[in-house]
């Protein structure tokens, strides 16, 4: 029989990777409590918050074991929670045993990210997709891609050095509206609307907002509660950065470009 700890130790692993890339907080503690069903316990449980993950499993005899761990970082990372979800089909149907098990979700839990240039060129194509698609025009789309560009590189840098979330979407918001501003001044470009619109897109909390709803409709109240606080936060440190820029670049030039 498999020691509850060793599995509750895996399905600790799993739903820390799961929470901490992104996932729905009814689809972590599902997968935690397939895996702990599949060792047959007597009595298992998985419980999941916005920030910190239980599971608990008691085998016979009474023994009960019980892990609780908390998740600090969340990004978006599907690739890895697909890897999860792999893993964790692959344990429930015997394929893997729970050395093995353990082993690959260390792997997936140390798996580099996208590199930068991926994710710089990620948000900027978002930018000229979204700019173009709300009713800019090519040269807006160009504009909203470069300065999206420019934005994430001290986005970045602010990331690897664990800067907050809020202050890190204050400075995304104030960026992509100097950079927009400056771009158009040079030529390139026509509404400024569309270019900020597009270029603060990538910033935009809308996965957090979804996954809050889906969780809400699951029943997670406390949970897509958070999420749907945190989505406001990250929207309203956006527009507190472009805000400012703004107001700023209108008391400095009188508002010439502001149309």
């Amino acid at each position: 029989m498999i020691d509850p700890s060793e599995a509750v130790k895996l399905s600790i692993l799993a739903g820390e990777i799961m929470l901490s890339s992104g996932a729905e907080t009814y689809r972590v503690e599902d997968t935690m409590l397939r895996i702990l069903k599949k060792c047959n316990f007597e009595d298992a449980e998985s419980f999941a918050t916005s920030t910190g993950i239980f599971a608990s499993a008691s085998a016979t005899g009474g023994n009960v074991v019980t892990m609780v761990r908390r998740v600090k970082s969340r990004s978006n990372n599907f690739h890895k929670i697909a890897c999860v979800n792999e893993v964790s089909r692959n344990f429930v149907d015997g394929k893997l045993d729970i050395v093995e098990a353990v082993q690959k979700l260390e792997e997936t839990r140390t798996m580099n990210a996208y590199s930068p240039l991926i994710r710089i060129f990620g948000a900027a194509l978002a930018a000229l997709c979204f700019a173009a698609m709300l009713g800019g025009g090519i040269d807006d789309g160009l504009n909203a891609f470069v300065a999206a560009s420019l934005m994430q590189i001290p986005i970045l840098f602010l990331e690897n050095r664990n800067v907050a979330a809020v202050l890190r979407n204050i400075c995304g918001g104030a960026l992509a509206a100097m950079f927009s501003l400056i771009l158009l001044n040079l030529g390139l470009g026509s509404s400024i609307n569309f270019i900020i619109i597009g270029t603060i897109m990538p910033l935009v909390p809308g996965l957090s907002l979804t996954n809050a709803i889906r969780d809400i409709l699951e029943g997670d109240f406390l949970s897509g509660s958070a999420r749907i606080l945190d989505a406001i936060l990250v929207a309203v440190a956006i527009a507190v950065g472009v805000g400012t820029v703004m107001n700023l670049w209108h008391g400095a030039f009188g508002g010439v470009l502001i149309w």
